[in-house]
């Protein structure tokens, strides 16, 4: 039987309806009454057709996206808090205490470099500079991206190159849940290798992790569970 202390994500009967204001008021339906549990130590992943709404759950996971309706809980601390309904201020530190969330896109400030972009999750909860950018270094190490170009700003990088420098700003710390919208889709094997190393090593620290894998054998290769979704309805 499981311990609900480990119970790290809990979703109940969730909704989520795009309207189409400059359409004719058309409503999208993302997805409708859904329902899940993501327990430490495990990985969920969000399997469907384009459309379907996966980045769409992770995003109103995040609270990048308020659901139509239905709760989200996350783990802080002793208790679970109920995201949806929470103040501003109780979301934004959830957000950065507890979740991390690799999108699809890196989004940076213009001019910081990729070991800096990477380090200020460290030096954000207090890790001296100088050790942020050392373990900073070593997780762009791993993920090859070459020295020479750490101290670079990564607008220049090719899509591969900044999406790894986007899954080590995610990795840097060792957050109790992850989010992960298509990890490796820009990367090659070698790259996907090690991206589903870092997910293991995660999960074995205890972190609960919902993500989308495009990659059949990525997702074999990290998740316990697959939730699917079916796709959007649209109303005109």
């Amino acid at each position: 039987m499981k311990d609900d202390r480990n119970l790290f994500i809990k979703v109940r009967d969730l909704s989520k309806t795009f309207v189409l204001h400059h359409q004719g008021g058309a409503r999208i339906e993302a997805f409708n009454g859904l329902s899940l549990d993501v327990w430490s130590g495990e990985c969920l992943a969000l399997h469907g057709p384009s459309g379907a709404g996966k980045s769409t759950l992770l995003r109103s996971l995040y609270a990048n996206y308020r659901p139509s309706s239905g709760r989200i809980f996350i783990r802080h601390g002793a208790g679970l808090v109920e995201m949806v309904g929470a103040a501003p201020r109780t979301v934004l530190e959830v957000r950065k205490s507890i979740i991390g969330y690799v999108s699809q896109f890196l989004r940076v400030i213009p001019r910081v470099s990729a070991l800096d972009i990477v380090a200020e999750g460290l030096t954000a909860q207090g890790t001296p500079k100088a050790e942020a950018r050392r373990k900073a270094g070593e997780l762009l190490e791993r993920l090859r991206i070459p020295g020479r170009l750490w101290n670079l700003a990564p607008a220049t990088f090719s899509g591969g190159e900044q999406q790894r420098v986007n899954i080590a700003r995610g990795f840097i710390r060792h957050y109790p849940v992850l989010l992960l919208d298509e990890p490796t889709a820009s990367l090659d094997a070698a790259n996907r290798a090690t991206v589903v190393e870092l997910i293991r090593e995660a999960k074995a620290r205890g972190a609960a992790v919902v993500g989308i894998f495009h990659n059949d054998e990525v997702r074999g290769a990290v998740s316990e569970r697959v939730f699917s979704l079916k796709g959007s309805t649209v109303h005109v």
